[in-house]
């Protein structure tokens, strides 16, 4: 007898983090979904979406030959704006053959992302093998101070062992263009790193909460973000599920919560993202 498929739903936890510390200098923040906790003049939004821009047409790049208008908006020398100035006849989220959303249209649709009726509600309940929801995460910098900012996604262990491999997971434009780094996704690359992450073994990326395995992964963006601005990239794209998982898969998994956060801290002061996030995680580690 064939195995009956079960049909899953995908939730996302909500946990917010925020750094305090009475000796600390540094301005920092930490939020995650669409709540916003501050610290000193640094201000973030994590926001979710269906739209994935990434790949969305021709930038405002200088120096390239006409008709290219600018550099295709995955170039080095492209300024990251999500507006209309990166495709000049952008017009209801399209140009010419591209798909394009700017920052606005993706800040509206993530209003209504996780509605009664809304795209999240309707994709992630009842799931079965094969199905997918989109889930693309932008960070909007909010606050008054330009800051470096970095999306934490963390998976149960037991979830990412069934969950659909390649473009399920996070997006790797950002990443070859050296927009995005990200040391979980390095390491999974490697042969090693590979084979540990799929049994379950990739101990030093996995975080335990309420008894539960999470495998954490980091994506640090490179660039500062400056006030009012939009991170241009998502890192992440969807969370699917194997069209060949089986009952007794399913039946495995300790936790269907996907969790995703988000973290700032001040770039003045600071030379590199590197730099920033040391600072923040030895902030980090002295309140704990």
């Amino acid at each position: 007898m064939k195995k009956k498929l079960l049909a899953i739903g995908l939730a996302v936890a909500v946990l917010a983090v925020t750094i305090v510390g009475m000796s600390i200098a540094y301005f920092t923040d930490t939020d995650e979904e669409t709540n916003t906790f501050t610290v000193g003049n640094v201000d973030i939004e994590l926001i979710e979406s269906q739209y994935h821009r990434v790949n969305a047409g021709k930038g405002n790049a200088t120096g390239m030959v006409e008709p290219l208008i600018g550099g295709y908006l995955w170039a080095a020398n492209v300024q990251l704006l999500g507006d209309t100035s990166n495709t000049p006849d952008a017009e209801n989220g399209t140009t010419g053959t591209w798909t394009y959303f700017s920052d606005e249209q993706i800040r509206e649709d993530a209003a209504h992302y996780k509605d009664e009726d809304g795209y999240f509600v309707t994709h992630s309940t009842n799931m079965v093998p094969g199905a997918n929801v989109r889930k693309n995460p932008y960070v909007w910098n909010t606050g008054d101070n330009a800051a470096f900012v970095r999306v934490r996604v963390l998976i149960p262990v037991s979830l990412f062992e069934i969950i659909d491999k390649g473009p399920s997971y996070w997006t790797t434009t950002a990443m070859n263009e050296g927009r995005i780094v990200s040391d979980a996704v390095t390491y999974y690359g490697t042969p090693e790193g590979n084979a540990e992450f799929m049994n379950g073994t990739a101990d030093e990326y996995i975080e335990v909460r309420n008894g539960i395995r999470y495998y954490e992964f980091d994506f640090t963006y490179t660039y500062v973000l400056e006030p009012g601005a939009m991170t241009f990239w998502n890192c992440w794209g969807n969370i699917a599920i194997d069209k060949d998982a089986t009952a007794e898969d399913l039946a495995q998994v300790e936790s269907f919560d996907v969790i995703f956060e988000a973290d700032a801290i001040q770039a003045q002061g600071f030379a590199t993202y590197t730099d920033a996030f040391a600072a923040f995680d030895a902030a980090s580690t002295n309140n704990n």
